[in-house]
């Protein structure tokens, strides 16, 4: 295969790896859009405020992950680079062995915490003691996941996103059909955390079924089990683990905070803005996680340089990509909210959701740059700024939050966010990778948002002068704005080269649907 050939066939799979996970990502936003609404209405705000609880509680069990299955990834693509398959075998049999032990852990953490509960929501007994059970199944749940998740890391570092996100999508369809049903008729917290049970499992088998199918040679034993790759996978994970530890408190905390300064029905009205944010970062996290095996393989192949212009270009175009939700979410957030969920939570929820928003107009590029990071190995300089955000968002929040309610509590999360992007990743930019803060600054904030401002202040003035009655109504006139944000995005946001490339493709595309053939088309544009 020529040099040319390969770069085109690489190309084609992180196309296609972006596509799917945007596919996931899309397909996962309708289901909550269509479930979330529903839960608040026959749970309540109580039990929906525990639900909420619950999540953010288990989702510190993840931690135990201590970054295992980040490196596992990263690995796994080293190796196939390389094509040594010894050292996949020995990876995948070291990182097994040491979460059938996290497993195990998770287990008894999540039986400790559902025994305590009543010591982190201000709920009725009735509700505390439902979601106890709750909390129990789901510490099961979690360390089932740890576990299966190994070979999802596998698949990953493979480059099948494709492959990843229909396991992932189908047990997501199944598991929000079974909500459904079961919520109609009368199930509560036991019979949510029982479905999610499930979904785990049958996800995990499918993830081994797949992984073995994709690597027919990979063998997980004993005698594969191996110190010195123990030592690899935790040296790298150490400092992931602290990142992540930290990340948790960042993205997880907000809903306990309120749960122990505020009556837990507050917590709905959060997670619902919360929740819509996240929509934004599951969007960006399509290319994220395409790139971080592809620059730790490009790392590998072609040197740290080639790597680090990769993760420029990625941090722009992933940001440009995911600014229209952020912009509309800013712009038009409480108007989303009550067509969505309802006008009761226009205020608080949409007031939630646009000072979050304005934290991710600039916190978008930053998250790009930590995943590329971690794939060039260089996170451990990471550590000091990510315990210092997660200390500051954890004060600032309890601090705001008891003088300014929940909307204080998402400006203790928003500020730390905003010193993040627009001072540390600069100045770490230009330590680690010779990157001028000027260079990053373009990059990451200037050329994106100069690209996107036409379309954010036609969304503010449509939002302020034309109501939209009902949900299709609204994201009609969505519709009719992005051709602003395509025009925008094509005359700053894009290069001259990825202008011809993007030509390029359209002209390919354009005889396959006529009938020409592809090559000589693009052999005559040449």
């Amino acid at each position: 295969m020529t040099a040319a050939a390969a770069v085109n066939r690489s190309s084609g799979r992180t196309v296609l790896n972006i596509l799917t996970n945007w596919g996931a990502v899309l397909f996962g936003m309708a289901i909550s859009f269509v479930l979330s609404p529903y839960l608040v209405h026959h749970l309540g705000d109580a039990r929906y405020g525990l639900w909420g609880v619950i999540g953010s509680l288990i989702g510190y069990l993840g931690l135990l992950d201590i970054g295992i299955r980040v490196g596992v990834t990263r690995f796994v693509a080293r190796h196939e680079a390389t094509g040594d398959r010894d050292a996949a075998n020995r990876l995948v049999s070291t990182a097994l062995g040491l979460f059938a032990v996290i497993g195990v852990i998770a287990v008894v953490a999540g039986t400790v915490i559902s025994l305590n509960l009543q010591r982190f929501a201000q709920a009725q007994s009735v509700y505390v003691y439902e979601a106890s059970v709750a909390v129990f199944i789901a510490g099961i749940t979690m360390g089932l996941s740890l576990v299966s998740g190994v070979y999802g890391a596998v698949i990953g570092g493979l480059q099948r996103f494709d492959l990843l996100n229909t396991i992932d999508l189908t047990g997501e369809v199944l598991r929000a059909a079974a909500m459904f049903y079961f919520v109609a008729h009368g199930g509560g917290l036991i019979t949510l955390a029982t479905l999610q049970l499930c979904m785990v499992t049958l996800r995990g088998i499918a993830y081994v079924i797949a992984t073995h199918r994709l690597q027919p040679w990979l063998h997980v034993a004993r005698r594969f089990y191996d110190r010195a790759t123990r030592k690899e996978i935790l040296s790298f994970s150490a400092y992931t683990f602290i990142l992540h530890a930290s990340a948790m408190v960042l993205f997880s905390s907000d809903a306990l905070v309120i749960a122990a300064i505020m009556p837990v029905a507050q917590v709905a009205f959060f997670v619902i803005g919360g929740n819509l944010s996240q929509v934004a970062i599951q969007v960006q996290s399509g290319v994220s996680r395409a790139i971080y095996p592809l620059i730790s393989s490009r790392q590998a192949s072609d040197g740290l340089g080639a790597a680090s212009g990769l993760m420029r270009k990625s941090i722009r175009l992933s940001t440009i990509i995911v600014l229209p939700i952020v912009l509309t979410f800013l712009t038009r957030g409480p108007t989303f909210i009550g067509l969505w969920v309802g006008p009761k939570y226009i205020g608080t929820a949409g007031a939630v959701l646009q000072i979050l928003a304005l934290g991710l107009c600039f916190f978008m590029s930053y998250r790009v740059l930590t995943v590329s990071i971690m794939a060039l190995a260089l996170h451990k300089g990471l550590v000091p700024a990510f315990i210092g955000e997660a200390v500051a968002n954890l004060a600032l929040s309890f601090i705001l939050g008891k003088s300014m309610g929940v909307a204080g509590v998402a400006w203790g999360t928003t500020i730390p966010r905003l010193i993040m992007a627009l001072f540390f990743a600069p100045w770490f930019c230009r330590k680690k990778l010779g990157i001028p803060a000027k260079e990053y600054a373009m990059h990451a904030w200037i050329r994106p948002l100069a690209a996107m401002l036409p379309f954010a202040v036609v969304s503010y003035l449509i939002d302020r002068t034309w109501t939209a009655p009902n949900m299709p109504y609204f994201f009609g006139q969505i519709a009719i704005t992005m051709p602003l944000a395509i025009a925008g995005t094509w005359i700053v946001g894009l290069d001259q080269d990825e202008r011809e490339r993007l030509r390029g493709w359209l002209r390919i595309g354009l005889a396959r649907r006529i009938g020409e053939n592809p090559i000589d088309v693009q052999t005559a544009a040449r």
